[in-house]
């Protein structure tokens, strides 16, 4: 079990928060395009920190780029990605469809080593469609946010690999992909600058992203 030191984000009740810990996977609504229905690219957060950056990557991509279906997807027990028949906990390939589709792009924000999570999805069908980010083991004892920079796992790489997936099902998407691309090596750039500057991070970058007033998100301590 990984827990969290610092307060952070609490996106369940308490109620959907034991479904989703028992699951050990689901579909975050609040922060998908229509809870997450027919989307065009699947987000996926694996651990604390590097969920927050696929939550405000969503909320990114819901301004900039509305036209885009963006379905979000949180894991909690790492076993469940496992191929079928492997764990106890591994999901069905049709459970794991269910979640994650059977066609559409997924991006992996990681909170550990990339070849980890290969190793674990090892033998899932169709996982030419998959895209994982996670420790790279750049950066040293800097800003938290730059950490998300350098290992490109920050909500801004987030949303660049949610667009390129996305523009491959999504027209209207395709013809704006290299400008939003481009926004968000602009949003990479200056937030390095900044913080090489102020040596800190922006005073906001931690503050939850609105999604819509139905949105029950607190700041406590929770574990993932």
């Amino acid at each position: 079990m990984v827990g969290s030191k610092q307060p952070t984000p609490v996106y369940l009740s308490p109620e959907e928060a034991e479904s989703h810990c028992r699951a050990g996977a689901s579909i975050f609504k609040f922060c998908s395009s229509e809870d997450g229905i027919r989307p065009d690219v699947v987000l996926v957060g694996i651990g604390v920190e590097v969920m927050f950056e696929v939550v405000a990557a969503a909320a990114l991509l819901r301004q900039r780029c509305p036209e885009l279906r963006v379905r979000v997807v949180n894991v909690t027990d790492l076993f469940v990605l496992e191929n079928e028949g492997t764990h106890p906990h591994a999901l069905k390939d049709e459970a794991f469809n269910n979640l994650f589709t059977e066609d559409r792009p997924i991006h992996f924000n990681y909170h550990g080593y990339v070849s980890e999570l290969k190793s674990l999805l090892f033998g899932r069908p169709r996982l030419d469609r998959a895209t994982i980010n996670g420790y790279a083991e750049e950066g040293s004892t800097t800003t938290p946010f730059d950490m998300m920079l350098v290992n490109e796992v920050s909500r801004y790489h987030v949303a660049k690999a949610a667009v390129m997936g996305g523009a491959k099902w999504n027209d209207r998407v395709k013809i704006r992909q290299q400008e939003l691309i481009s926004e968000f090596d602009k949003d990479i750039a200056e937030s390095r600058k900044y913080i090489v500057a102020n040596r800190k991070d922006r005073d906001d970058t931690y503050d939850m992203p609105s999604f819509d007033s139905s949105t029950h998100v607190e700041h406590s301590c929770t574990f993932n």
